[in-house]
């Protein structure tokens, strides 16, 4: 099963890097549409759920690149209960020379729906990376569909990254949330309070 969703992640990061036909959608939705709504993203606010390192952070995987080879991957990401936007914890990616990128568990999407996806995001530092905020849609059978995108160089306070998206394709089946962190060379990177919502339902004729 770990062999399975280890492959699963590859494709992903290849197909951000490779590709970057990402959709500028005109659509615009607000945090005050998500009021009363389920939030579709799994531990929003990066809690544990386990001691041991690679069961703890229910609900997304971390992909590092480039991959080093090694058995073990740079440990460049952790649960922090220091710093939070909201609530006790948060996750923290400390300076690297390698891209992480944060990936959620997939959630049902419909062709119909109107979706306001975000994020916040500090950094220790005035001037720290640039931020981007991924949702990825995919067909039942695995390939992509859509792919919408918003990006933020964040600074040392914390502040909201946010996308709309909609006007998916027949045929759609699930998305994820991503957010991508580039190489950075100082300090460290704090996300919180990650989600995905619908918030609109388009009618068809």
């Amino acid at each position: 099963m770990k062999r399975i969703l280890f492959f699963a992640l590859v494709l992903i990061g290849m197909a951000l890097s490779l590709t970057s036909c990402f959709i500028h959608s005109s659509l615009i939705f607000f945090e005050e549409d998500t009021q009363g709504l389920s939030n579709l993203v799994s531990n929003p606010g990066f809690n544990a759920y386990s001691l041991d390192p690679d069961e703890s952070l229910k609900g997304w995987s971390v992909l590092i690149e480039p991959d080093t080879q090694e058995k073990t991957q740079p440990n460049i990401a952790f649960i922090d209960g220091n710093q939070a936007f909201n609530g006790s914890t948060s996750l923290r990616i400390d300076a690297s020379p390698n891209s992480v990128s944060i990936i959620s568990e997939p959630f049902r999407v419909n062709r119909y729906g109107g979706y306001y996806v975000r994020c916040y995001a500090c950094s220790s530092e005035p001037k720290g990376p640039q931020i981007n905020l991924r949702l990825l849609t995919f067909k039942t059978d695995g390939s992509i569909d859509k792919k919408f995108k918003a990006k933020k160089q964040i600074k040392n306070e914390w502040d909201k990254i946010a996308v709309s998206a909609g006007f998916l394709s027949p045929g759609v089946s699930f998305g994820r949330v991503i957010i991508e962190i580039p190489p950075f060379s100082q300090g460290s990177v704090w996300i919180d309070e990650a989600g995905c919502w619908e918030v609109h339902q388009f009618k068809i004729d």
